[in-house]
């Protein structure tokens, strides 16, 4: 893995990127030295999403980079800062944490030992591009394929919850953006709900 000053070169050209990286689907890295950014880089298949890299107090001007949001987000970090604790209760985004998370953390975390327990997750949703849910697959970099063969833009709540196969915690207006998304799309999804979470089936 590259040494720390290398890593805090490349993490300010990435959290300048522009182009391709700046409109695909987006995992942000939250982290206080881009080691796990680093990990992950390796490992995602970027045609599943470019990993992205962020200090705590860098992640309003990361996520603005972000278009419109983050698909996933990853940390590290024991806390954050309110700004960035709203924007991720904004939005149905799946949020993994190393280690213990920051207190007040919105939504239902998933928790993960280590680094390699992360990696095994994210390898688990390559599958949304392989077989998706009722046949609906994630398209390389952003976007959705219906059964039917068609392609299907503009939907990121509900590519955002469909990398989240537990389910989501989401405020009413989310859901309501949910459904909206999918009724306009006529996707063959429905959301379930499973006490305060919901999950597409």
């Amino acid at each position: 893995m590259p040494g720390p000053a290398a890593l805090g070169q490349t993490r300010g050209i990435d959290a300048r990127a522009s182009g391709r990286e700046s409109i695909g689907r987006t995992i942000l890295v939250i982290e206080e030295h881009p080691y796990l950014w680093a990990a992950l880089r390796q490992r995602v298949d970027p045609g599943l999403a470019y990993v992205r890299s962020a200090a705590p107090d860098e992640v309003s001007g990361v996520w603005r980079s972000c278009q419109p949001w983050p698909w996933l987000v990853a940390g590290t970090t024991p806390e954050l800062p309110r700004p960035a604790m709203e924007l991720l209760g904004a939005h149905p985004i799946p949020v993994h944490w190393v280690g213990a998370p920051p207190a007040g953390l919105p939504g239902r975390p998933v928790l993960h030992r280590d680094w390699t327990e992360l990696v095994a997750a994210l390898h688990a949703l390559r599958a949304l591009s392989e077989r998706g849910v009722n046949g609906v697959r994630l398209l390389r970099n952003r976007g959705l394929l219906a059964p039917d063969g068609r392609i299907v833009l503009g939907v990121v709540n509900v590519e955002g919850l469909l990398a989240a196969p537990a389910g989501l915690v989401l405020p009413p207006a989310g859901v309501a953006e949910l459904e909206g998304e999918i009724g306009a799309s006529g996707l063959p999804l429905r959301l379930e709900r499973a006490g305060d979470l919901l999950r597409l089936g």
